[in-house]
């Protein structure tokens, strides 16, 4: 289905095409628990895809990039809530002014917004409070701020908004074909509301939970829910791409690595957020007239950490300091 929206997308701009240089490309890079040759993962991560759609066309010394792109992340939990899904959409938006043929300033605008995560139930230590077949207590609340909840006990949203300049420069290099180094703000905003905060009863409150107060259980949980006020993450990011070219022409070996440190701002780390992480990606190309199809493998030494900001809050940041990988496929339509 992917594959039929980008021919349908390349025949609608075929008539732009023959004016102009460019690409069209879809992008898309699957994990999965059951995959035993990848690096080793967090034991509650599930599934996990990547999809992204690019256009770039080059007029002169102007170009323009215009990307979506589609990010998914299952996790399977022992306890509640025991299946947790992050959808999130990327819009992204470059400029690229070309000072040369081998080089290029831009300036590129993105933001990713989550679907709303609705829980229905939540673990406190062996009780669990809820709207779930497993709830042993049902909390809710009916002040009109709840009312979006529709009977769940937590809800909780996210978005972001970056902004980068970036310099591309071409190398004539065993080691680089071309580099890219850049500087990038990063703005976050989570949203979460629960009736659970709203609880003043001492009865419920005080109800002991394997010898912890049940308010205690809550206030530690809360604690640990994304942060509700914004903050703005600076990063520095180097990129190096190189390819080789095989016996069997068609074919070529690439390689992609990124290396990125991040400043987190005002952000309030439950742990210790590290504030650096390193991206190797290589694989196998095909080049078959205006078509280039590649298949890669991705490294990630502290997991998607500045690459997928949406990943990254109080809930989830013990998982930063592992490795993550995944397998992908890239198709490419140069015109």
């Amino acid at each position: 289905m992917k594959l039929f929206k980008l021919l349908i997308f390349i025949s609608c701009f075929s008539g732009f095409m023959s004016a102009n240089s460019g690409y069209l490309k879809i992008t898309n890079s699957e994990a999965n628990k059951d995959w035993s040759f990848l690096p080793e993962i967090p034991s509650s991560f599930d599934t996990s895809s990547d999809t992204n759609y690019e256009f770039f066309f080059v007029k002169r010394e102007f170009g323009l990039l215009i990307a979506r792109s589609e990010f998914e992340l299952n996790v399977a939990r022992a306890n509640e809530p025991k299946k947790v899904k992050l959808s999130a959409q990327k819009n992204k938006y470059e400029i690229f002014y070309f000072i040369s043929p081998q080089s290029a300033l831009s300036f590129a605008i993105k933001d990713q917004l989550s679907d709303r995560q609705f829980i229905d139930c939540y673990s406190f230590g062996s009780l669990i409070i809820g709207t779930c077949d497993s709830s042993d207590l049902i909390i809710s609340n009916s002040n009109a701020q709840y009312a979006d909840l529709n009977g769940s006990i937590l809800l909780i949203d996210g978005r972001n908004e970056s902004k980068a300049l970036n310099y591309n420069f071409a190398l004539d290099s065993f080691a680089a074909d071309e580099i890219v180094i850049g500087l990038e703000q990063t703005k976050n905003q989570y949203f979460w509301i629960t009736p659970l905060e709203g609880i003043t009863s001492n009865f419920i409150l005080n109800i002991n939970v394997g010898g912890s107060s049940l308010g205690s259980l809550i206030d530690s949980t809360l604690k640990s829910l994304p942060q509700r006020t914004s903050w703005t993450t600076n990063q520095i990011n180097m990129t190096i791409k190189k390819e080789f070219k095989l016996a069997y022409d068609p074919f070529s070996f690439f390689y992609e690595a990124s290396a990125l440190y991040i400043d987190h701002g005002d952000y309030v780390s439950a742990t210790s957020l590290p504030n650096s992480n390193f991206k190797l990606t290589s694989g196998i190309k095909l080049k078959y007239e205006a078509l280039d199809i590649s298949f890669y493998g991705s490294f990630f030494q502290n997991n998607l950490l500045g690459f997928e900001p949406i990943a990254v809050n109080q809930r989830t940041e013990n998982y930063f300091t592992q490795n993550f990988g995944s397998l992908g496929f890239e198709i490419k339509y140069n015109f």
